[in-house]
């Protein structure tokens, strides 16, 4: 359990807020829990920048417990990952295997939400046994649902109405000015422009987080900072090459950050347990591969349009396998795909171990160098009432080789504004109690839930 009051924390932030007292709000005599999510904030990183002393409230919090690296699910999307962790349970059982998906029976797309998830995530279970939770900004929580408390969906949540739970809720956030989410958009304009965009996101889920801090009688307090996620996709390479002006930016945010998190801390009641984590790492993006350009050039994927935007354009008489984000590899089955040509069983079986040992020796055509750490059979990755839904292969890239499902001429590519892409095997998780390295994200919610 943390002790704010050994925390060290950094108050030069604090003077606007005045104090909170925890006994006006807490009157049940049981350990609450905060957490803090980080999206897509590397462990490497996090070190990194602790040992460099510009994180001194993390580094404070992070010295009366234990912080460890993480790995968390393949494919690396942050919907899968924030699902697998709310739920405590791998993709075959919540069913979300990406930020879109196929309609069952069809080759259209659609964007899994809250309601697509088959598995109950956490606080579901603590609302109905009477404890009140406050959950903001978590990923694929949209539209919101009715708690035992608040629920404020994160990304992708186009209506913040729908996103807001209960009514009221709804109605503080709009009077605030709260924002969703950062405007990705300002970063194919301008990078200051985005930063600038970032902060003022990040100020009104302080704010937010603030008002329902003091505001509701929390057993369980979370809330996901996805800014870091903005923030790293368009200036990772900037930090990593130590840019003389976006490097120093990168860690101004940062820094802000580390002072709201410390913000927090400072008033954390003396019978909270307190934990962090992010779902994914991150690494620079060298070059982009579109693997549809590869089937469709082995002779795997044909397409009814000349200039083919999405899976939906695909000539089904003539495909055998098409891909989706992020290396997501699908065989067009006969009874599952409405066109499909290949039949389950062993054509099925055999079409699936020709791809996954060509698409293993994939190379860079300049250099050489390997581009696939691992292809994976779905069985490998996933189980549960859900794993028809899954890929039938998952192709892991190394890391720089970033894998995408859109349509292009292209094999490979250069990044353009995006430089920074997602690694499996770098997540972090913080908690007061001592332990070993996690093997999947899948484990936090038990382990956190158990401590109590």
């Amino acid at each position: 359990m943390l002790n704010s009051k050994k925390l060290g924390i950094d108050s030069e932030y604090l003077d606007s807020v005045g104090e909170v007292n925890s006994a006006d709000y807490h009157e049940v005599a049981e350990q609450r829990v905060v957490i803090i999510g980080l999206d897509g904030t590397p462990f490497s990183f996090l070190n990194a920048e602790i040992a460099a002393g510009n994180l001194p409230n993390i580094a404070a919090l992070t010295a009366q417990g234990s912080l460890v690296r993480m790995e968390t699910e393949i494919p690396t999307i942050s919907s899968i990952a924030w699902t697998s962790f709310m739920t405590g349970t791998n993709p075959g059982e919540h069913g979300i295997y990406g930020f879109t998906d196929r309609k069952p029976g069809t080759y259209e797309l659609y964007f899994p939400n809250y309601r697509h998830i088959k598995a109950e995530p956490f606080w579901d279970g603590l609302s109905r046994q009477g404890k009140r939770c406050c959950v903001i900004n978590v990923p694929s929580t949209y539209p919101a649902r009715p708690l035992n408390g608040v629920l404020v969906s994160g990304f992708v949540a186009p209506n913040l109405d729908r996103a807001t739970y209960p009514r009221e809720a709804f109605e503080d956030l709009r009077r605030m000015g709260y924002r969703i989410d950062v405007d990705a958009s300002k970063g194919r304009e301008s990078l200051d422009l985005l930063i600038e965009d970032l902060h003022c996101t990040l100020e009104k889920r302080r704010a937010a987080m603030l008002h329902f801090w003091r505001q509701e009688k929390w057993d369980l307090f979370m809330c996901v900072f996805t800014g870091t996620d903005r923030l790293h996709h368009f200036l990772w390479r900037h930090y990593e090459e130590r840019d003389p002006v976006y490097s120093g930016e990168f860690l101004r945010f940062y820094r802000r950050l580390d002072a709201i998190i410390g913000e927090f801390a400072s008033e954390l009641p003396e019978d909270t347990r307190f934990y962090m984590l992010s779902d994914h790492g991150f690494c620079t993006a060298e070059k982009l591969v579109f693997l549809n350009r590869w089937l469709e050039r082995e002779g795997y994927l044909s397409f009814v349009a000349a200039e083919p935007r999405s899976i939906m354009d695909i000539d089904p008489g003539k495909t055998s396998a098409y891909c989706m984000d992020p290396g997501r590899v699908y065989i067009n089955l006969k009874g599952r795909e409405p066109g499909g040509t290949v039949a389950p069983g062993r054509e099925r079986d055999e079409l699936v171990a020709k791809l996954q040992s060509s698409l293993a020796e994939l190379e860079d055509p300049d250099g050489g160098k390997p581009m696939v750490r691992r292809v994976y059979q779905r069985a490998e990755l996933f189980h549960g009432p859900q794993l028809d839904l899954a890929p039938d292969l998952v192709v892991d890239p190394h890391r720089g080789y970033d894998f995408k499902g859109a349509m292009s001429s292209q094999l490979i590519a250069p990044v353009g504004h995006l430089t920074g892409m997602h690694t499996y095997d770098d997540a972090f998780f913080f908690g007061p109690e001592e332990q070993e390295t996690l093997a999947s994200i899948r484990n936090v919610a038990s382990r956190i839930m158990s401590a109590g």
